[in-house]
Parts: C-alpha cells; structure tokens; sequence
C-alpha cells in the first residue's frame, strides 16, 4: 500500500460520540480537550466526521484560535481521521496555541478520493476546503480568515493539503505537505489515476499549477512548505523535482530533506518543528472585542497604530442565501459617534475583501497616513459579493451587488458605525471589475458619494456576470462614458472627484480607457486625478498607490 505506515500512528481518543474535558478546577485553566463531531454534508451526501483538539485554556476563555486542518493518508477506512495522538503530544509542547481539526478523508467502500472531486456524493474537495471551514467557524471559537487557517497533510493528506490550498488560495494562508506527493495516484502509488478528463487532470497535477502560483501568491500571500524523506523511495524525485520548479519560477517556498524514509517514526520525530513552522505563519490566538453594532465581527487584521480589520457578515436581503464575510477597517481610536468619513472598496472576480486588507495591507497603510496626518481619520468598509447562478461569476458589481451596495450595506454601515451622513463623507473605490463598478454605481446614483475611484478599472460593461443577456439600452445604462456626460451637470453641482490609477502591466485596452475617460472628465469640466505607474509588478503598482487613492479621499 503506497501511505500504510501513517496508520499505525497512536490514537489517543475516546469512544464515539464522547467528549474529553479536563477536570476544571476554580481559577486554573482548563488543559487540552478533544472533541468529536460531524456534520451533514452535500458534497459527499452524508456526514462527514471530525476530530477537533482543542488547545489548553481553551474552555473559560474568550480568545480566537488559528486552525490547522490536518488531512490524513490514504488509502483509508472511514475511521482513519482519529489517528492524531501524536499531534496532540506535538502542540502541546509549542509556545503557540491553535485548534487542529482532522477530517475524515475516505469511506470503507471508497478508500482512495485522494480529495478531489469525483461527482455526486464523492465531492471530497468541497467538503473539506468549503463545507469543513464553515462548520468549524460556526462551531468552535475561530479567527474565520485565510490567515488563520492552515492546511496540512500527511503521505497523501500532503497531496490533499496542497491541491486543495493551491485550488483555494482565499481560504488558506498555510499549506505544508510532510512526505506527500503532487499527482494523484492509484493505491499503491506507482501509477497516476485518470480523473475522465483532460481539463481534470491538468488541474489535479499541481506542477501546472507553478506557472501561475507566483501572481497568486502575491494576491493571497502564502506560507507553503514540503518535506521529504531521503530513503522515501516513491516520492523523493517528484518533492526534488517541485522544489526546482518553484525556484526556477522565484517562488517562495521552504523544502526539506530528512533522514528516514516513509514512516510513523519519521513523521513523529519531526511534527513538532513543522506543526511549530505552520504555526508561526499563522495569525496568533486573539480576543475579539469588537465596538458595539458589530457583534460576529473578528479581528483579522491589526496596524502599528492600533487601527483594526474586523472580518464578519453584513445582512444581505438581496442575495439572501449568501452567507460570505465582509470587513471593516476601523482607525486608531475609533469611538462610536465619532462621524467618520469612510470608502466602501469593492474586490475585483474572483476575490474578496482579504485583497484589500491582506495583499494591499491596507491597516498598515491607513495606519501610517492617519498617525501622520496625512489623511482624517477614516472607516473603510469592504463588502464581498460573488457567484449567484451557480455556474459562473457574476461580475462588475451590477445586478443583485449593486442592489445589495446601495440597499443594504451603506445604511448598515451608517447605522452600525455612526459614520458622517454627508456626501461628501462617502467614497467608493475598487479593484479591477470592482473599479468598474465603483464608478458605474456612483454615477448611476448620484448624491450617495463624494469621491469615485478606479484602481486598474475599466470604462465599458462587458456581457458578464448580470450583464451577460443585456439589452443594447441596458449596456448603455452601465456604461459610465454615457453616464458622466448624462449626469456631468449634477456631478458638477455635488462636487464629486474622480481618481483613476493605472499600471504599465494595466491590460492594453484598459489603460487606454483610463485615459479617454480622464479626458471626457476634463472636457465636462470635472475633478479628477489620474496616478499613473510603470512597474510592470501589479502587485507592488497597487501597493504603492494606495497611499494616494486614500489621500485623494481624505486628505487633511
């Protein structure tokens, strides 16, 4: 069997069902506890069994944790997720505390999914990046953010750490493979299986996934490490071979090779310094006290100055099944009442608001701007929005998002943060197809924001997303070089500015645009800043410009 030496690992558990607790005694913390549980689920069209170990002082307290979803080898039997006894011995001995959440990864009549997606009810992927999270977050005290959550996996839990982080990148800030491999492969691990289709097999081979992994973890940083054995006969080449590919391609990385070869021992001898290594790159255990009106809202993100994001949900009567989190900046010493201006930042397709206070750093900046008077204090308030039909992503924050934008998260972010009522308070601002949308909304509802802002936007609706079955008279209505000169008078009268920043690696067509919508704003006479970059790093160009986009807003 190609991963069998991973199950004679102690269990250290107790029966079915039960609970294990630290006897509690007054004023002392409660020690480790290990909890099992399931949840229904519709990826794999039945429950789905975890084992979660909680960490020391936990019961009776009220801080967050990071998690560290720990993916067991395969092949398997469907008891095979509560082999974690030498986990528990390795977190106990490391100065950071975590939860760490070992799923079940097979069935007795299906011991081999290698975590991947198979069809109806051997959805395995989904259940353990989408389905596992959510009722984790929902259930146990959890920092509910990327940053916070590792994906770890032993033999071929490695391979299904590493597909399912590199697949969900937004999820998981972590990811470390201890003796894995990165095709998937038969049982005996000396051949790679044939998942029925082209498009399906090029996914499951993580070396294609190099190619694009340096943008990608630039956009969603990442920690990725894989680990070795020198005697590991099966998979030492391939782990070898990885390792050239991410340093040829400059991609960040930690690779090992160890001593020993494909075994408990191994494995137990290093769990200590890799579960130690994980945990250093992930976002410590922190108490949430979030301001009143935002109660569900955890810290994900702090600046030097005591400015804070706060990740959580803002109601959605619109999309009303969309449970995706949202966040807010909120700056150094903010108080209730203190009618602060704020920008609403919209997350280009796909993304999320992690875009902005992960890859952007956006506490760091407005941190550093509002202690050096740069710029006023502010609030920034990012709200997510996504996929509707099902079948692909809905774009350009038209439809149901732009709806959702206007109808539900400025009055809540008004109501709940005790924001300034004026116009000229409220900026909106947005990445890519999110800049398209902050421009087409301001304009298509004038008198809701002072300030409009593109960051690497585009100026005409594309026949996507809501828009994909648009009428010619619809089009035209999202099309903000018919919507400025429409509203250029009212524009005037509002004062509203316009920012519009674009980049050397900013595509062709898009930048051109930038610039022909600069000009009609000049030929109307409207206010408006055009920052311009030539770095061909989108990344760092977006960085860099951020300090003006928040100046062009709120400078003091």
């Amino acid at each position: 069997m190609k991963r069998a030496a991973w199950a004679l690992l102690l269990v250290a558990l107790v029966a079915a069902g039960a609970v294990a607790k630290a006897a509690l005694e007054p004023g002392r913390p409660s020690g480790p506890t290990t909890q099992l549980a399931s949840f229904q689920s519709k990826a794999v069209r039945g429950r789905v069994h975890l084992v979660v170990l909680l960490p020391a002082g936990y019961v009776g307290s009220d801080l967050r944790y990071p998690v560290v979803y720990f993916l067991h080898g395969l092949p398997a039997s469907s008891r095979a997720y509560r082999s974690v006894g030498f986990l528990q011995h390795a977190l106990a001995g490391l100065r950071r505390q975590a939860i760490l959440v070992a799923p079940q990864g097979a069935r007795d009549h299906d011991t081999d999914p290698e975590y991947l997606d198979w069809g109806p009810g051997r959805n395995w992927e989904r259940a353990v990046s989408q389905e596992l999270p959510a009722y984790v977050d929902a259930h146990f005290r959890t920092i509910p953010d990327r940053r916070a959550r590792a994906l770890v996996g032993l033999s071929a839990g490695g391979y299904g750490a590493v597909a399912l982080a590199f697949h969900h990148l937004e999820s998981f800030g972590v990811v470390e493979s201890w003796s894995g491999y990165f095709h998937p492969t038969n049982p005996s691990g000396t051949k790679t299986l044939d998942l029925g289709s082209a498009r399906r097999n090029r996914r499951a081979n993580l070396h294609n996934a190099v190619v694009g992994l340096r943008q990608a973890f630039r956009v969603h940083p990442t920690f990725f490490g894989f680990y070795v054995g020198r005697g590991d006969a099966r998979f030492r080449a391939e782990n070898l071979a990885l390792h050239h590919e991410l340093m040829s391609a400059g991609i960040p990385h930690v690779f090992e090779v160890y001593l020993g070869a494909h075994g408990k021992r191994v494995w137990s001898a290093h769990a200590h310094a890799w579960l130690g290594l994980a945990l250093a790159h992930l976002t410590p255990a922190t108490r949430s006290d979030p301001p009143a009106g935002l109660n569900g809202f955890v810290t994900v993100a702090k600046g030097p100055a005591g400015g804070v994001v706060l990740r959580g949900r803002i109601p959605n009567s619109v999309v009303r099944w969309d449970r995706r989190p949202s966040a807010v900046y909120l700056p150094p010493g903010f108080q209730a009442g203190g009618h602060y201006p704020v920008i609403f930042l919209l997350h280009g397709f796909p993304g999320s608001p992690s875009g902005f206070y992960d890859s952007l750093q956006l506490a760091l900046v407005a941190d550093q701007l509002i202690s050096s008077h740069r710029v006023k204090p502010f609030v920034a308030v990012m709200p997510a929005a996504g996929r509707v039909t099902g079948k692909r992503t809905d774009e350009e924050w038209a439809g149901p998002w732009e709806t959702y934008l206007v109808r539900d998260v400025v009055p809540w972010a008004e109501s709940h943060l005790t924001l300034g009522t004026r116009q000229s308070d409220r900026a909106i601002a947005g990445l890519s197809a999110g800049a398209f949308g902050a421009v087409d909304i301001a304009l298509r509802h004038p008198g809701i924001f002072g300030v409009a802002e593109s960051w690497s936007g585009y100026f005409r609706p594309f026949r996507d997303g809501p828009l994909a079955q648009a009428s010619a008279v619809e089009l035209a209505d999202h099309d903000p070089t018919v919507l400025v000169r429409r509203e250029a008078a009212l524009l005037r009268q509002q004062h509203v500015r316009f920012y519009l920043a674009t980049g050397f690696n900013h595509g062709g067509i898009f930048r051109r645009w930038t610039y022909e919508f600069a000009r009609d704003l000049h030929d109307l006479r409207l206010p408006y800043r055009v920052w311009a970059s030539k770095s061909p790093d989108g990344g760092r160009y977006l960085r860099l410009q951020l300090p003006a986009a928040l100046e062009f807003a709120f400078g003091s």
